[in-house]
């Protein structure tokens, strides 16, 4: 009996280009077009990236409207979660001014105080002080159930940032 190596190993590549053909285009169908269509609908948010894998899925966004982002995000992040269950899913920002992020650094300390110790009242004015001290144009905070939403704009200039209110284990981490 011959056998035959060359007919062999087109069968095996024509069964795994099917296969991770199969497994591209439901990723590209069932995954991403439902999730790119659902953050077009955004009306406070621009898509500016988008990294689905077998276990993540990571999505960068653009915040046009920072009120309006707020009250959007809570719900963007459980309907994420059912688009693609079974997936870790992240949200962040692409609203990074360099300027503006080193005042964030400088003031990461305080929110992080108010966050831990559950003393939000305080966040206001923490942003009215950063908004006098390095002459902001705005210092914004808002707030839901599980985030604070802290926005900040100079000029052009602007940085978003999502700050959860509680964690797992205990420590402050940042979102976008």
């Amino acid at each position: 009996m011959k056998v035959r190596v060359v007919p062999i190993l087109l069968s095996m590549l024509a069964t795994f280009t099917l296969l991770f053909g199969g497994w591209f285009l439901y990723q590209k169908m069932q995954v991403e077009e439902p999730l790119r269509n659902h953050i077009t609908q955004l009306k406070s948010a621009e898509l500016a990236a988008l990294q689905v894998n077998k276990d993540q899925v990571r999505v960068v966004l653009r915040v046009i409207n920072p009120e309006a982002f707020s009250l959007e995000y809570s719900q963007l992040m459980e309907e994420l979660k059912q688009i693609a269950p079974n997936k870790q899913v992240t949200v962040e920002t692409s609203n990074r001014a360099p300027e503006l992020e080193a005042i964030w650094q400088d003031g990461i300390f305080a929110l992080t105080e108010a966050v831990e110790l559950h003393q939000y009242s305080k966040i206001p004015a923490l942003m009215h002080n950063w908004q006098q001290m390095y002459q902001l144009d705005k210092a914004k905070a808002a707030m839901d159930e599980k985030h604070v939403f802290i926005y900040l704009q100079r000029g052009d200039d602007d940085f978003f940032k999502v700050v959860p209110r509680q964690v797992a284990d205990g420590e402050v981490t940042s979102h976008g």
